[in-house]
């Protein structure tokens, strides 16, 4: 029987990913996502007066804008910590 648990790399080739980069990540792009579009709700119901239909438009445009920002920085920030985390082991 063969193993191929080993892929030819040792696992410190591998980055690091710790519990705490990835809470501090996945807390920025939840607010990155989720403010924009409360932020458009509160205004366009208690202080434009709109009615709830336009509202609740406003805020899934402003929320599928806020998601496609957030997938766009996800993957900025996955570049990110694993350029630290290279930088770090030299």
């Amino acid at each position: 029987m063969v193993d191929k648990s080993d892929d030819g790399h040792s696992h410190q080739d591998r980055p690091e990913i710790t519990t705490r980069g990835i809470f501090t990540a996945s807390t920025l792009l939840a607010f990155i996502i989720s403010v924009p579009a409360i932020a458009v709700t509160v205004l366009t119901y208690y202080i434009l007066k709109m009615t709830l239909t336009l509202t609740l438009i406003a805020s899934l445009i402003t929320l599928f804008l806020a998601m496609g920002f957030g997938y766009k920085l996800s993957k900025k920030l996955e570049k990110t910590q694993l350029k630290d985390k290279n930088h770090g082991k030299l």
